[in-house]
């Protein structure tokens, strides 16, 4: 009864949520199968799913979305972890002073586009610096970082932007662990490195296990960046969406409606998924 009650107090809050969010899913749902396309009908509702599987620009764009998805994500994960973890290490006094990694979240995803850009084009800042260290001959020996197959540009632009976040999350949770039980493990013979993997580290895994499915869910589906920086074969599939919806025929609209489909299906398989393995491996680690 209570949380009947809880959520009919909810109600006229959730309501006009769910009617927008609700709405919005049920439209894209139906054009993926050709229906309330008004002007077009189709013999074949599943014609858009079957172009996207017979074709393989779209399995080869969806792999690569995962690939920088995860890639950025790990890697934004263990950097955050130890960084935050160094500087809740740091005396009291440097805590105020080490708030500047806070300034990328500061930034719009499509200003660190911009700003990966300047810095790791053929003409930009890191070429220049690299050229007048003659570590180069020329700006064409700089090294392609941008518009490639593998994706380094979006990827080191995902991390420069999510890393931060990470440290707020972790940094907010070491706050409340006390530093008394490290020193205890450190008298009785433990290294600083076994005291985080046993001690720290589960304390926070929570944490991270929310953190990396906001920001792998958040890279899997991001368009800004994308935009400015993966316009190459195969790109992220947000990109090809773009594509689709916008920039052709009208008639082709499902196929863009199917990918939003999948995109939002997999992305609840995934959480629900992560959320399931990870509170089974919290429980192992319990009993041990």
């Amino acid at each position: 009864m209570r949380r009947i009650n809880i959520i009919l107090s909810l109600l006229p809050l959730l309501l006009p949520f769910l009617a927008i969010i609700g709405g919005g899913l049920l439209i894209t749902g139906l054009q993926s199968f050709g229906l309330m396309m008004f002007s077009y009908e189709y013999e074949d509702v599943l014609f858009a799913y079957k172009q996207l599987f017979s074709d393989t620009w779209f399995l080869e764009s969806a792999v690569f979305s995962l690939y920088v998805a995860l890639t950025a994500t790990l890697i934004s994960i263990v950097i955050g972890t130890l960084f935050a973890y160094l500087i809740w290490k740091l005396p009291g006094k440097y805590h105020s002073r080490a708030v500047i990694y806070k300034i990328p979240l500061i930034l719009p995803h499509i200003g660190v586009g911009f700003i990966a850009v300047i810095l790791i084009s053929k003409t930009g800042v890191f070429s220049s610096i690299a050229y007048q260290l003659n570590l180069i001959d020329s700006f064409e020996d700089f090294p392609n970082l941008l518009y490639t197959r593998a994706g380094i540009d979006l990827i080191l632009a995902y991390i420069y932007k999510e890393t931060p976040f990470v440290m707020v999350m972790v940094y907010a949770i070491l706050s409340r662990f006390d530093k008394r039980i490290i020193d205890t493990a450190g008298m009785l013979g433990a290294s600083q490195m076994r005291s985080f993997f046993t001690l720290v580290l589960p304390f926070i895994m929570p944490v991270l296990n929310t953190t990396f499915i906001i920001l792998f869910i958040f890279s899997f589906g991001g368009f800004d960046l994308p935009f400015v920086l993966g316009d190459s074969y195969p790109g992220m599939i947000t990109i090809r969406i773009y594509e689709y919806f916008f920039q052709k025929d009208m008639a082709l609209r499902p196929i863009a409606m199917a990918m939003l489909t999948l995109v939002f299906s997999f992305s609840l398989i995934f959480i629900f998924t992560y959320l399931k393995f990870s509170s089974r491996l919290e429980k192992e680690v319990r009993k041990l």
